[in-house]
C-alpha cells in the first residue's frame, strides 16, 4: 500500500513534556511542521494561542486569528497555524502590540512570558553549528534554526544577541559566564559556569555550574550562555 505521508496530528498521550498540555481533554494535538525546531522541542502556533495564551477557545478560532495575519513570530508575519514555535521565539500580536517570549519552564516544559517591549526586541540564542559557504563566509546555525553570517569570532556553544536580525554581541562559553540550563534534569535553572570539563572519545564535554548554594554538572549541550 502506498505511503500517505506524515501524520498531521500527534496523540496527546504520546507528546513529550515540552508541550505541557492536558492529555485527557482530547485525543489529538496539532503537530508542528518540521523545520526550525525539533519535534520534541516545539509546539504548533495554534496550540500556543489556544492553550498557552487563551486567545481562542478552540482550534477554529485560533486558525482564524492566524490566517488573517494577526500574528508575527520574531518580527515576521506568520499565517500557518502549524508553524513550529520553540525556545527563543517571540510571538507578537499585531492588533494589540503585545508580545510574548517562549522560554523554558520547570522540568523542561514550554513557558510563555509577556514582554514589556516590542516583538522585535533583542533575543539571545545559542550557536549550535558553524560551516563555510562560497566566498569564504562563515555561517552560524542557531538554536531556533536561524542561519546567518557570523565570522570567525563566534564559536559553537557560544551565544549571540540578535537585534533586527543581526548579531549585536557575542557571549562566550567560559568560566564565570552566566548560563541557563535549557535541557536535562536541571532545565530552567540559572547559574554561573565554574568549570568547563573537556570531553574525550568516550565522554561528552560537560560544565560545572554554581546555582546559589548548590553546584551540579551537566552536558555542554544542555547549557546556554546568557550573560558575561
Amino acid at each position: 500500500m502506498a505511503s500517505k505521508g506524515g501524520s498531521r496530528h500527534v496523540k496527546r498521550l504520546a507528546v513529550g513534556p515540552y508541550s505541557k498540555v492536558s492529555r485527557k481533554t482530547a485525543a489529538y494535538l496539532a503537530k508542528p511542521r518540521p523545520g526550525r525546531h525539533s519535534l520534541d522541542g516545539s509546539v504548533a502556533l495554534l496550540v500556543v494561542l489556544r492553550d498557552k495564551l487563551g486567545l481562542a477557545s478552540n482550534s477554529k478560532e485560533a486558525k482564524r486569528i492566524i490566517v488573517t495575519g494577526q500574528i508575527e513570530v520574531n518580527g515576521a508575519k506568520v499565517t500557518d497555524e502549524k508553524y513550529p514555535v520553540g525556545f527563543g521565539d517571540v510571538i507578537g500580536l499585531i492588533p494589540t502590540g503585545e508580545s510574548y517570549s517562549i522560554g523554558i519552564g520547570n522540568k523542561g516544559a514550554i513557558s510563555v512570558e509577556k514582554l514589556a517591549g516590542k516583538s522585535s526586541a533583542a533575543r539571545t540564542l545559542k550557536v549550535v553549528g558553524k560551516y563555510a559557504v562560497r566566498g569564504n563566509k562563515i555561517m552560524a546555525r542557531l538554536l531556533d534554526g536561524t542561519v546567518l553570517e557570523s565570522g570567525n569570532g563566534v564559536r559553537v556553544n557560544d551565544s549571540v544577541v540578535l537585534e533586527d536580525g543581526r548579531i549585536k554581541k557575542t557571549l562566550k562559553l567560559e568560566n564565570g559566564a552566566k548560563c541557563l540550563v535549557i535541557k536535562g534534569t536541571h532545565a530552567s535553572e540559572t547559574g554561573k559556569i565554574k568549570e568547563i570539563v573537556k570531553g574525550s572519545a568516550v565522554r561528552a564535554q560537560t560544565v560545572r555550574v554554581e546555582s546559589g548554594a548548590e553546584e551540579f554538572e551537566t552536558l555542554v549541550d544542555n547549557v546556554m550562555v546568557v550573560g558575561a
